[in-house]
C-alpha cells in the first residue's frame, strides 16, 4: 500500500475527504456482499481504473503485489481443502475435484479453489483502493476528517503523524540497510534464529532513529505552542462541492443495487 501522498489536480485529488472515505467504504461494503470471483474482477477492475486515472505507476503497483503471490497461492491451497462442499449454496461448487489422502479424505473443492481466488482478489482491490484513497489525501485532510468525526485532536494527530511518518520511516530504513550492506552485513542467514539475528543491525538503529525524531517533533511542537489551547483552529475549512454530492449518490447508488443483486438475486455466490 502507497501512503505517501501523490500531489495532482484530477478530480479524485479534489474531491472532499468525506467522499473519498465513503467511497473507499463503499469498496469495502462491495468486495465483501459477493463470493463468485467474476463479481470480484469488477470490483478489482474498478479499483485498477482508479489507479490508472490518478497515474499510480504500473512498475510500483507489480512491486506491491509482487512479495503477495507466495500468501496468494497459499490462500487458495487453504481454502480449497478446508472449505467442506455444504459450505456452498451452488452444485457446481459443491463438487469434489480430487482427495489428496486415500480413502477419500481431505477433498478439493471447486468452491474451495473460487473462495480463495475471491480472498486473492478482495485483498488486491483493498489495497489498490487504500493506495488512491491516501495518494490523493493530505494528511491535512486526514486529520480535518477526523476532527470532523469528533474524534479527540490528541489521537487524530497521533494518527496522522504515524500515517506521514511511515514513508520516511522506510526511506531510512533503506538507507540503514544500504550502510549495512557496505559494511558487510549479511541478511540471508538460514534457520528460525538466523534471519531474526541478521535483522538486528536494522532494527536496532531504525528504534533509535525514531526515538529521536519523535523526541525533535514534540520539541518542535512544544515550541510552537501546540497544547496551550483545547480549541481547534484549521487553517482550510473542508467543504462539499457539487461534485462530491454527485459523487455521493454514485456511491450510494451502486451499494443499493449491489445489495439488492445479493441478497434479491441472489447473485454472486458460490
Amino acid at each position: 500500500m502507497f501512503i505517501e501522498y501523490l500531489p495532482g489536480n484530477t478530480l479524485l485529488h479534489r474531491l472532499d475527504v468525506r467522499t473519498k472515505m465513503l467511497g473507499f467504504l463503499g469498496i469495502c461494503i462491495l468486495s465483501f456482499l459477493f463470493q463468485d470471483p467474476q463479481f470480484q474482477v469488477l470490483i478489482l477492475a474498478l479499483a485498477g481504473l482508479l489507479a490508472f486515472w490518478i497515474r499510480i505507476p504500473l512498475r510500483k503497483i507489480g512491486g506491491m503485489m509482487a512479495p503477495l503471490i507466495p500468501i496468494a497461492i497459499s490462500i487458495i491451497l487453504i481454502t480449497g481443502f478446508t472449505f467442506a462442499p455444504e459450505r456452498f449454496e451452488r452444485v457446481s461448487s459443491q463438487a469434489i475435484l480430487f482427495y489428496a489422502l486415500p480413502g477419500d479424505r481431505l477433498g478439493a473443492t471447486v468452491g474451495g479453489f473460487l473462495m480463495g481466488t475471491t480472498f486473492l482478489f478482495r485483498l488486491f482491490s483493498l489495497m489498490i483502493a487504500s493506495s488512491v484513497l491516501t495518494l490523493t489525501t493530505s494528511m491535512d485532510d486526514f486529520t480535518q476528517f477526523f476532527y470532523k468525526m469528533r474524534v479527540p485532536a490528541e489521537i487524530s494527530m497521533m494518527l496522522t503523524t504515524a500515517i506521514r511518518f511511515i514513508p520516511t520511516l522506510d526511506k531510512k530504513r533503506r538507507l540503514i540497510l544500504e550502510a549495512q550492506k557496505a559494511r558487510g552485513s549479511r541478511f540471508n542467514e538460514k534457520g528460525i534464529v538466523g534471519p531474526i539475528r541478521s535483522y538486528l543491525p536494522i532494527m536496532i538503529p531504525m528504534f533509535i532513529n525514531s526515538i529521536l525524531m519523535a523526541n525533535s517533533l514534540s520539541m518542535a511542537m512544544l515550541n510552537r505552542g501546540y497544547g496551550l489551547t483545547r480549541s481547534w483552529t484549521p487553517l482550510r475549512e473542508i467543504a462539499f462541492a457539487p461534485r462530491d454530492f454527485w459523487a455521493i449518490f454514485l456511491i450510494v447508488l451502486s451499494i443499493t443495487l449491489a445489495i439488492l443483486a445479493r441478497f434479491r438475486l441472489h447473485l454472486g455466490v458460490l
